[in-house]
């Protein structure tokens, strides 16, 4: 076992261990022998491929039994959800159990999700398998499942007893999903910390080669500035807002194409472009902070541009299921200048939707 950095979340609900480092399994006795039942929950495309890591993990622990549910984010859903209900009474998880939480967000999301109103709430312990889950969305207690008329409408705040963020996993990470978590990456520079976000330009070469490294200081500082977020306000009445930027025209692209064209950062890497774009129109921002952070988006093969034939209006629309919505107006996150966040900004929904032709394809 080989740990590169500890860190502490210090919510007001629960304080847990972040580990970032390479075969953390090690650390699973430390957890596991607390509870009696076990249920480790992933997708299809996980379980094949760590099909033998799970098999002995079962076999070291046999109070440990595994539930498969299909990937992909338009399987976070109350169908989905009620059939791992469905199969935690028929193992008998009671009270006292746990569950795991092996994957991406989407799963990391819906176990979180079951783990907190399964019996009126039972333990969770997330280990993502993807960048962006090790940066972002495993951390700080966010659960939730996807309606019709949006994403992550329903759900609650259930923070893991820790998170193991094993840097193994991310060998068999498709570079289109790690390019994904690369913007949740950028977004913490963004928001929270110039030099941070001039440490991933200056080293893109290295994360693009995904030095270890690198790799593993990226994840640490996101989770670091992360946990200083949520030990102020876990709940999100404040200051964690900031960490949606970008995210209300991603969520509403996300749902638009019924989540089958986007991954989740790249939705992203197009909603804070438009932030960028506006605040740049506004001259909040110079032209040349545009035109860098339109090159980092490039370098890492991100999104910069809408396809010509999105229905720019049904994408408002979708917008205004945004569950950030307040009065006929969306609320929204931008910045003062890189690093310096504002929130609670009020954008009317007209000027979002000229910076999104503007962003179209031959637009």
């Amino acid at each position: 076992m080989s740990i590169a950095y500890h860190l502490m979340v210090s919510a007001k609900t629960l304080i847990y261990s972040i580990y970032i480092g390479e075969s953390l399994h090690d650390l699973f006795k430390d957890y596991f022998d607390k509870y009696t039942r076990i249920a480790l929950i992933t997708n299809d495309t996980v379980f094949d491929l760590y099909k033998r890591f799970i098999s002995n993990i079962e076999v070291r622990f046999p109070q440990v039994f595994h539930i498969i549910i299909r990937d992909g984010e338009e399987y976070k859903n109350i169908t989905t959800l009620n059939e791992v209900y469905q199969k935690l009474i028929s193992e008998d998880l009671g009270r006292d159990g746990l569950i795991i939480a092996f994957g991406g967000g989407v799963i990391g999301d819906l176990a979180g999700f079951a783990s907190a109103t399964y019996m009126r709430g039972i333990d969770v312990i997330q280990v993502p398998t993807t960048l962006l889950a090790m940066v972002d969305s495993s951390i700080g207690g966010k659960t939730a499942i996807n309606i019709s008329k949006g994403k992550n409408i329903v759900g609650v705040f259930h923070q893991p007893k820790a998170v193991l963020s094993d840097l193994i996993f991310l060998d068999t990470l498709p570079i289109r999903q790690f390019n994904s978590g690369l913007m949740e990456v950028i977004k913490y520079g963004l928001i929270l910390d110039s030099s941070f976000y001039n440490y991933v330009i200056k080293n893109k070469k290295n994360v693009k080669n995904q030095d270890r490294d690198t790799i593993a200081y990226l994840i640490y500082r996101c989770c670091q500035l992360k946990a200083k977020i949520v030990a102020k306000d876990e709940k999100e009445k404040g200051i964690r807002s900031i960490l949606n930027f970008g995210h209300t025209v991603g969520h509403a692209l996300e749902s638009y194409t019924n989540y089958k064209f986007y991954l989740h950062g790249e939705a992203v890497a197009i909603g804070s472009l438009a932030i960028v774009s506006y605040l740049v129109e506004r001259g909040i921002l110079n032209k040349n902070v545009l035109r860098e952070f339109d090159d980092i988006l490039s370098f890492f093969q991100l999104p910069t541009s809408i396809p010509a034939d999105f229905d720019i209006e049904q994408i408002i629309r979708h917008l205004s299921y945004d569950k950030k919505r307040r009065y006929s107006i969306n609320q929204w996150v931008t910045l003062k200048q890189i690093g310096v966040p504002a929130w609670e900004q009020l954008i009317d929904l007209k000027e979002v939707e000229n910076i999104l032709r503007g962003l179209k394809e031959n637009g």
